[in-house]
């Protein structure tokens, strides 16, 4: 691994723990593009230097990190303006990033489908697209010789960014595409609730989904491993069939960018019906993870959604810790997906909170329509039957949106009253 400096601003309202904290989460985004990043410098400013980000009494001492312990890099934890970037490489001699191209470079490396590979694709051209000029900075001293038009540095930069900005309208249009494709599998699942998983990367979600559908979405210790929102059935109890979905992992200081390009397939959180708040209950600042993913929900939502905070990885808690943990949040839900341990509570708390979406009724199935008794389990719990010679009664536990339906199918069948129901039966008994 190539080895790099991390490079930390410290602002007055700042902890000098949390500026210590983003920049270990730095180190661990950079050691997932293959750069070691041991070491670090922390400047204390009341905001970014307009030119360098830090100002130059940084910007020297960097420069000796730099040539005393031969490193290949330099990566500032916050987003560098195109003219702060070409400003400190000047300086320093060697490549300089930020945290947005390290997150960029994860995502890409990551994305396997075709619409995943076309957002990550779209989000690094808007974040290259202002710094073109600086690949081409070796030719913008070259005079212009024809017409006084400048030289072909810049004529070269206009073309660019003119293939840019063409390729870029290509991709938002294949983007939309992806997106009328998404809304038409919607509609054949309209009569499904959906539950949307959410929260900070590497929270547990994908192990949470495979535990709860016995689905196969690739899940481990990586960051960003879900880029694409992949959705399950998952049968609650045999009526109440929910689709959950897991979507990509959020994290501190996420381009903006990436999150518009991923706007589309965040639709998965706004259309929910419910969410799924996944919480690292090991994590040391989890409030702080909680309060990020908040806010990247708050800018994609309209309408408050119903939230549910589960805190997964409790296995990774001593009995104590866990016990503090649920006093601070009386209405989480505690559970350790690779444990297996806390999903019913999952299932009870579904159940509870669609409740008012489910309904007893009881019906009579006339003895000439008893050949459609069979179709009735399509819509919903069969709870019990009662035989007579006019027919069939039965009682059925259904979605109350699939009665009327129900109706529609099975005209014969006719509604009675639930006490009449409970007489015929205390009358056969």
């Amino acid at each position: 691994m190539d080895p790099v400096l991390l490079i930390g601003l410290k602002k007055q309202q700042e902890q000098a723990w949390e500026v210590e904290e983003h920049l270990d989460e730095l180190q661990m985004l950079a050691y997932n593009i293959d750069l070691n990043g041991n070491f670090r410098l922390i400047q204390q400013r009341d905001k970014p230097h307009n030119a360098t980000f830090v100002g130059s009494g940084m910007v020297e001492k960097i420069q000796q990190y730099v040539v005393n312990e031969s490193l290949k890099a330099v990566i500032f934890d916050d987003e560098l303006s195109p003219a702060q970037q070409r400003n400190l490489e000047k300086a320093l001699s060697v490549p300089v990033y930020d945290r947005p191209f390290v997150i960029l470079s994860i995502f890409s490396e990551r994305a396997k489908t075709k619409e995943a590979k076309t957002q990550v694709e779209l989000a690094r051209m808007k974040y290259e697209y202002p710094r073109l000029k600086k690949m081409w900075t070796h030719l913008h001293r070259q005079a212009g010789h024809i017409g006084g038009r400048g030289g072909e540095g810049e004529k070269q930069l206009e073309i660019d960014r003119r293939m840019a900005r063409k390729k870029m309208g290509r991709l938002e249009k294949e983007l939309k595409r992806f997106e009328t494709r998404r809304k038409t599998r919607k509609k054949q699942r309209k009569n499904l609730l959906n539950i949307a998983l959410v929260g900070y990367t590497n929270a547990g979600k994908s192990s949470l989904m495979n535990q709860l559908t016995k689905a196969h979405v690739e899940a481990d210790d990586r960051l960003f491993v879900t880029l694409d929102a992949t959705s399950r059935i998952w049968n609650v109890d045999p009526i109440l069939k929910t689709v959950l979905s897991d979507t990509v992992g959020f994290i501190r200081k996420l381009p903006h960018n990436l999150v518009a390009s991923f706007k589309s397939t965040l639709t998965e959180v706004s259309d929910a019906d419910l969410l799924f708040h996944v919480i690292d209950a090991s994590h040391p600042h989890l409030e702080e993870l909680r309060e990020t993913v908040d806010g990247v929900i708050e800018s994609l939502i309209d309408e408050h959604i119903p939230t549910v905070l589960i805190f997964n990885k409790i296995d990774k808690l001593s009995d104590f810790d866990l016990k503090s943990l649920k006093r601070v949040f009386p209405d989480g839900l505690f559970v350790s997906a690779t444990m297996k341990t806390g999903t019913e509570k999952l299932r009870e708390y579904v159940l509870n909170h669609f409740a008012e979406k489910i309904e007893t009724r009881t019906f009579l199935l006339p003895a000439r329509a008893l050949g459609r008794f069979y179709h009735i389990n399509d819509f919903g719990q069969v709870l019990h039957t009662h035989h007579e010679n006019e027919g069939m009664f039965l009682e059925l536990r259904a979605l109350k949106e699939r009665f009327p339906a129900l109706m529609r199918e099975i005209p014969d069948l006719i509604e009675i009253d639930p006490a009449d129901y409970r007489a015929k039966i205390n009358e056969a008994n």
